[in-house]
């Protein structure tokens, strides 16, 4: 246990992030009397709310380094935080530095801790504020809230949640620093688990039926973003004959039917319902570009019927496509940015009219 002896009202900070988050937390540092020098923003959200704030919005880690170099700020705030800070900068931060960490730290280190934990089919989780350290998310723990997590949440209530708790956790924590003295505890790093960036869930995502229908429920869950959130992972699927179709919803069912894992039970017009290693399930398809396919014309399509087997994949295949889509990961972002690159073009001379 340590702690950090405060002699004075917070003065002078900086906060280095991106999103509504990181606006939530600055504004709620302002209304206690926090003076922001300066934001080094990861996002347009948070610099447009900079701009309308007046405060100095940083374009590079090297400006904010210039910026600091001839008067230390006292402390910053990483909030959402898309950049690599260098020594320097925490260098010219006088009284210490603080990250916010979407996960009960030592466990769940790295990136995308709400769905690692909905995978996990954890009854509990947490969000953290710790002081910022050498390692990634090493620092010693400032201030941990708990946060429940039901068999209904989506990587997109949980995130909510996480948000909830981690504006009153900074709360928590400025409250700690302006009255006078902030305890903090080490980790308990023989208890850490790290989740690196480009790490994806087993088999891309691919639903195995042969598997729990709890399992097959957490698969959906944790990768269900909702529909104004970019999913940083993948899709959950579905492989039916040839083709990948994505997984919109899956519902668990009280019943078991009994039949083997993957066949095909009823085909409703929105759904199919699909035996487990478990319960049955209800399962509702989209394509890749996120529209979703009727549940009929899609059994039409791929030439099944009521009580066929869907393919179940094997250990080998898993293994193999995990492998791959490991190997793809680290490309995405490029990717990404080249394919938003391209635009529609419309040949010249072409008629609008009907032939």
């Amino acid at each position: 246990m340590s702690s950090i002896a405060i002699d004075a009202a917070l003065s002078s900070g900086i906060f280095v992030g991106s999103g509504t988050l990181a606006i939530s937390c600055a504004q709620l540092a302002m209304e206690t009397g926090h003076d922001i020098r300066a934001v080094l923003c990861g996002d347009a959200i948070f610099a447009d709310w900079a701009a309308r704030a007046n405060i100095p919005c940083m374009a590079s880690v090297e400006e904010l380094s210039s910026f600091l170099e001839p008067e230390p700020a006292e402390w910053l705030f990483s909030v959402v935080n898309p950049f690599i800070l260098p020594v320097d900068v925490f260098g010219r931060i006088s009284r210490g530095a603080f990250n916010y960490h979407d996960g009960p730290l030592p466990r769940y280190a790295g990136t995308h801790a709400t769905s690692w934990a909905l995978l996990a089919q954890e009854t509990e989780h947490a969000i953290t504020w710790h002081r910022v350290d050498d390692g990634l998310n090493l620092g010693d723990i400032a201030v941990q809230r708990q946060v429940l997590v039901t068999p209904a949440d989506t990587a997109l209530t949980l995130n909510l949640k996480c948000y909830e708790a981690a504006v009153e956790g900074f709360r928590e924590l400025l409250a700690c620093l302006a009255g006078g003295k902030l305890s903090a505890r080490r980790q308990a790093l023989e208890d850490r688990s790290y989740f690196p960036r480009c790490r994806r869930p087993d088999a891309a995502g691919i639903l195995r039926w042969d598997r729990s229908a709890q399992d097959l429920s957490a698969m959906v869950r944790a990768l269900d973003f909702g529909p104004y959130h970019p999913n940083p992972l993948c899709l959950p699927k579905a492989l039916i004959g040839d083709d990948v179709v994505s997984v919109r919803r899956l519902e668990v069912l009280p019943r078991r039917s009994g039949f083997a894992a993957g066949r095909l039970l009823e085909i409703h017009p929105s759904h199919w319902r699909v035996a487990t290693a478990t319960q049955d399930v209800d399962v509702w398809f989209g394509s890749l570009d996120g529209q979703a396919l009727e549940a009929q014309a899609l059994a039409s399509r791929s030439d099944l019927v009521e009580g066929d087997a869907l393919p179940v994949l094997s250990d080998d295949q898993v293994r193999r496509l995990t492998a791959i889509h490991g190997e793809i990961a680290p490309s995405e972002d490029f990717w990404r940015e080249r394919l938003e690159q391209f635009k529609i073009v419309k040949p010249p001379f072409l008629s609008s009219g009907t032939a």
